[in-house]
């Protein structure tokens, strides 16, 4: 099961300890191309999977290469915290979610995002077709597999006032939901849909986004002083990124092959079925008229004001420390 890793407060606080490092290339800008090229290192939120595709497809189609970019995939998984090593200097973009930026944002540690992947959050809710389920509120009463410490169910909770959800320890096996027909599991569109279905388990989901809960998804983060010191490399990495994700959608074999190649827990049909889903949270939203990676500044400012309501926000936070659309290429 995939996740995206919520650092504690207490976590996020001994990073800033960290934020003098140097970046992980060290210096300011300089030039770069195919011949002299600029090392990059991606730290991924999750193991490889359709929703980094455009990523993957970059680097196996050489459009990194081309761009002048050496660029290393890193693969994500638990126990890995993807602020601490982007604002550590260890790898110069990680990917998170949006909700997390403005966590770390409020412990004062200075990453920022510079393309969102994911214009819509795949992460769902997930219960059995015919359960007494018809709406969010509906779960009240139910036995539910949730990560509690997640942002996005600290807000579901408060604004549906989903007070008697019996939780359940969530350890990313589906076991338990699957044998009782009454449970709900958190999931992603992409994946667990997929699985439950080749066991044989009839389901159906609510869609956080469909609910009002949408940050952006995998978005890239870099810290400011990678913004301050190499902003060629950043457009040049966000531009070829932007290539790949087209790539992606026209060698969607070629590529999968790739994302297996990273994880084998993803089987080529599975990689097919979840590029197809994918498909119009990467490209749908505002990404169709503003163009792949776009970020709205209406979003993150409803981000932030739901996670004031729930308590997750406590602290003043401009909206403009979050994000910035100013390496993103021109549509």
């Amino acid at each position: 099961m995939k996740k995206s890793l919520l650092f504690k407060t207490g976590f996020i606080a001994a990073i800033a300890v960290a934020l003098t490092a140097c970046s992980s290339n060290g210096g300011s800008s300089a030039a770069f191309s195919p011949d002299k090229p600029a090392k990059v290192i991606q730290q991924m939120s999750w193991f490889a999977q359709p929703e980094m595709g455009g990523h993957f497809a970059a680097l196996s189609g050489d459009i990194y290469k081309n761009a002048g970019l050496d660029v290393t995939i890193q693969q994500g998984g638990p126990q890995i915290s993807n602020v601490q090593l982007v604002a550590s200097g260890k790898v110069d973009f990680a990917m998170s979610q949006a909700d997390e930026v403005i966590l770390a944002r409020q412990e004062g540690i200075p990453v920022v995002a510079v393309y969102a992947d994911l214009q819509t959050n795949p992460q769902n809710l997930i219960f059995h077709k015919g359960s007494d389920i018809n709406k969010i509120e509906d779960l009240n009463g139910h036995n539910v597999y949730v990560a509690t410490g997640f942002p996005y169910w600290q807000y579901l909770a408060y604004k549906y006032k989903l007070n008697n959800v019996k939780i359940q320890a969530y350890n990313g096996s589906l076991a338990g939901f699957v044998a009782d027909k009454n449970a709900v599991q958190q999931g992603y569109a992409t994946n667990e849909p997929f699985v439950l279905k080749s066991q044989n388990v009839d389901v159906d989901w609510f869609l956080n986004a469909d609910l009002g809960y949408n940050p952006y998804g995998n978005v890239v983060i870099t810290t400011e002083k990678m913004i301050k010191e190499k902003p060629e490399v950043i457009k040049a990495y966000l531009k070829a990124t932007t290539e790949g994700w087209d790539y992606y959608y026209k060698h969607g074999d070629e590529v999968n092959k790739v994302i297996n190649s990273y994880n084998k827990d993803y089987a080529l049909d599975h990689l097919a079925y979840a590029q197809g889903v994918a498909k119009n949270f990467v490209f749908g939203g505002d990404a169709a008229s503003h163009g792949t990676g776009y970020m709205s500044e209406e979003r993150w400012t409803t981000l932030l004001g739901q996670m004031k309501e729930a308590g997750l926000v406590t602290k003043d936070l401009k909206i403009d420390q979050f994000y910035t659309n100013e390496f993103l290429p021109e549509k």
